[in-house]
């Protein structure tokens, strides 16, 4: 699913955020960080990846290179291999504290919210080319508001049924 106005996207986000949240408030710190996937991520690695795609959105509206945002070096970003990306992040947050990967996580989705809130709908209707015109890349690129909804909405969406099967399986 997508949405194509603000009146959908500010309530879908609202909506995953909250969702997620009330999944986090029912684990324990233990739980958070000790418990690991097939991939040796924990519920923390999750949500330091989660805080870095969405602050790469926080970095494109403001016409700021995404690669600076997820906190990887240029020529990673550039590769597009999501894998190679993700592991940086995941590298990069490793030793990082719970408490410190929660604040940055909350502190980053609340500017994303902030910058979002006074888009119009031609804002968000506006291609990728639009904010990060230098961003090499095939034409112009998805609206805005896709690259909103796909890392907040959808992103969320799908880390918190991996967080959950993580939970449970453990």
């Amino acid at each position: 699913m997508s949405v194509s106005t603000k009146a959908e996207l500010m309530p879908a986000m609202e909506q995953a955020w909250l969702a997620l949240n009330r999944e986090l408030n029912l684990l324990s710190e233990a739980q958070m960080v000790q418990q690991k996937d097939a991939t040796g991520w924990s519920v923390k690695d999750h949500l330091a990846h989660l805080t870095a795609w969405a602050r790469s959105v926080l970095f494109f509206l403001q016409g700021r290179d995404r690669h600076a945002g997820l906190g990887v070096p240029e020529m990673v970003y550039l590769s597009e291999d999501e894998d190679q990306i993700n592991a940086a992040i995941y590298a990069q947050h490793i030793d990082q504290p719970l408490a410190d990967v929660l604040q940055q996580f909350r502190a980053t989705y609340a500017q994303l919210l902030a910058l979002v809130e006074p888009l119009t709908d031609d804002d968000l209707h506006k291609p990728y080319s639009h904010y990060l015109p230098n961003e090499p890349g095939d034409g112009d690129g998805p609206p805005a508001i896709n690259v909103i909804y796909g890392n907040t909405v959808h992103h969320f969406q799908e880390h918190m049924r991996w967080i959950a099967s993580l939970v449970v399986t453990e």
